[in-house]
């Protein structure tokens, strides 16, 4: 998840409003006096924006009700994973935020405490391809089929749009990982039955590259300054990118096909063997991101979505989201099968990009 970072000042001025110490690596004072509630929840996450973002969502609320603060530790997804599996038997946190992969890495290496509705009562409200026994997701968006609507018009119905000649030298791809648009292709040729047909998808891919004049796309900015310039009408990228970019006037919105799409997800686990007293209280905070407060302010400045399907939203966000009519069409990726297979499907589409470009 890439945030942007905000300034030292602020950050210690938001930070301390909730007894929080910044990008600590080991932690003092986490609980009270006797061993019994904690002064602190230790919370493994991204620094910058979505760090802001919790606190207002969830930091700020939970220690109201509390009294109990967070103490940070920042970074990259895998960097902080891969020190919880270092330091299993007594963990840096009490909770980490993880991507989708990262939370079953976790999973496999089993350090992830089971979940339970008693621990998180929201989990009841969770469909089940948003958790598993020891996760739960907190937020996702759609890898959806992004257009220009004054080009293109309505919303595409399927991923063969990108093979309208009407869009040639106009559609792009996002070459610095095909996965995803590998995954696209496949339920586009398998007519939603199937992510997993790597054959039919690239013959599609291959399709598309020689006959569409494809632009190729190797970052997110890239990709929304294509769409602003008009270089591009049509692509495959995260729905959530794409309201972003609607909201700051840049001519593209994003629909789910109807042989279906994948999705994009960051949730929360509770590495086993931290402190006994802590449990009670890392599986609430994880019920708070799973609140109302927590998904209006995600939707309205990340414009992710919350699993719970019958959460309400603004208006003002509302159809920039995915809406619960998509969920049936939307895949959950199989994160061990894309681990074990990506970096050949880059090396082949990589062959692809190099023989037709």
């Amino acid at each position: 998840m890439r945030q942007q970072n905000m300034g030292r000042r602020r950050f210690l001025k938001r930070a301390s409003a909730v007894g929080a110490a910044a990008a600590v690596a080991g932690c003092t004072s986490i609980t009270g006096s006797g061993g019994g509630k904690p002064n602190n929840i230790r919370l493994g996450t991204w620094a910058g924006t979505w760090q802001d973002l919790m606190i207002q969502a969830v930091v700020d609320p939970f220690k109201q009700e509390t009294d109990i603060g967070a103490q940070y530790v920042l970074g990259d997804n895998t960097q902080r994973l891969n020190k919880i599996i270092a330091q299993k038997s007594s963990p840096p946190v009490d909770i980490s935020q993880q991507d989708g992969s990262g939370l079953v890495r976790g999973s496999n290496a089993d350090i992830w405490q089971s979940l339970d509705e008693e621990l998180v009562p929201a989990l009841s409200k969770i469909p089940d391809n948003f958790k598993s026994d020891d996760w739960v997701m907190q937020i996702f968006a759609a890898s959806g089929l992004l257009y220009n609507p004054d080009e293109v018009g309505s919303a595409p119905g399927s991923w063969e749009a990108y093979l309208n000649p009407d869009y040639k030298g106009k559609v792009g791809l996002y070459t610095e990982d095909p996965t995803h648009d590998l995954l696209a292709f496949s339920l586009s040729r398998t007519d939603g039955e199937s992510f997993k047909d790597t054959e039919q998808a690239f013959e599609m891919y291959e399709e598309v590259l020689k006959t569409m004049d494809p632009e190729f796309i190797t970052s997110s900015e890239e990709y929304g300054k294509l769409f602003a310039q008009g270089d591009i009408v049509l692509g495959r990228y995260w729905s959530a990118r794409a309201a972003q970019w609607e909201s700051e006037g840049k001519p593209v919105t994003s629909a789910v096909p109807q042989q279906g799409a994948m999705t994009t997800n960051f949730g929360n686990a509770i590495p086993k063997n931290i402190p006994e007293q802590n449990v009670e209280w890392a599986g609430k905070f994880i019920d708070y991101t799973l609140r109302q407060q927590a998904a209006k302010v995600i939707a309205e400045n990340m414009f992710y979505t919350n699993p719970d399907p019958e959460m309400e939203y603004p208006d003002s966000v509302s159809d920039k989201l995915v809406n619960s009519e998509d969920l049936e069409n939307l895949n959950v990726p199989d994160f061990d099968w894309i681990a074990e297979n990506r970096a050949s499907w880059r090396e082949r589409a990589n062959e692809l990009v190099n023989q037709y470009s």
